[in-house]
């Protein structure tokens, strides 16, 4: 703990000061002996501090029967095991750890710069999808406004036309009604005519018989 706190101090003190960062190892090299005592054979020369070994049992003088990962079987000291990573490793654990959450920050800014981006491109096609829209209500405004001139126009076109269907039929009564007097007018002039030759033909027969009498009565 004390090794783990000198760190952190060291290492905030260097942070501060701007000068070479420097670090104190706690890194051991633990013999892995064949039976709990000082004196017995070693198995392995120096296991590295912060390697994972299981626990198999302690005894009372201070000795742990533990084995690796490789499978090695061996004795050890029990001051040696710590249920917690060595400083070191806390260490390299927390910068690792910093560095997976500088890594998301990263990314998660380039996310948010990313959605400003679209939000900008949504606002405007949001802005011109408004103005299309505004554009297109005035148009429709315009179709309507047009389309009822086009109604009314529609019906004074066919008023128009019922009123030129019933002057059309006065027309043709009228026509007719002069048709039928100038063939009234020709029959009385077909009349006088007869008659002015059948009073020429009369006067042609009676004015010799006049002239005869004349005559007969100068004799007498």
């Amino acid at each position: 703990m004390r090794i783990f706190i000198a760190i952190t101090l060291l290492y905030c003190f260097a942070i501060s000061t701007h000068a070479q960062t420097v670090y104190i190892s706690d890194e051991y090299r633990v013999p892995l002996r064949s039976s709990p005592c000082p004196r017995c054979s070693i198995l392995h020369r120096g296991i590295k501090s912060g390697s994972a070994l299981t626990l198999v049992e302690t005894n009372d003088e201070g000795w742990s029967h533990v084995k690796t990962r490789s499978g090695m079987d061996g004795w050890m000291p029990s001051h040696y095991l710590k249920k917690e990573l060595p400083a070191r490793d806390q260490l390299a654990a927390i910068k690792a750890k910093y560095e997976r959450l500088q890594s998301k920050h990263l990314a998660q800014s380039d996310e948010l710069k990313t959605l400003k981006q679209n939000h900008s491109q949504l606002a405007a096609d949001l802005k011109n999808t408004q103005t299309s829209r505004d554009r297109i209500n005035t148009e429709l405004k315009n179709i309507k406004k047009i389309s009822s001139n086009a109604i009314s126009i529609n019906q004074q076109n066919r008023e128009l036309l019922e009123r030129n269907g019933i002057l059309q039929s006065e027309v043709d009564i009228l026509t007719a009604a002069n048709e039928r007097l100038t063939n009234s007018e020709k029959n009385t002039w077909f009349l006088y005519g007869v008659f002015a030759v059948v009073m020429g033909a009369v006067l042609t027969l009676i004015i010799p018989h006049l002239k005869r009498r004349k005559r007969f009565s100068e004799w007498g």
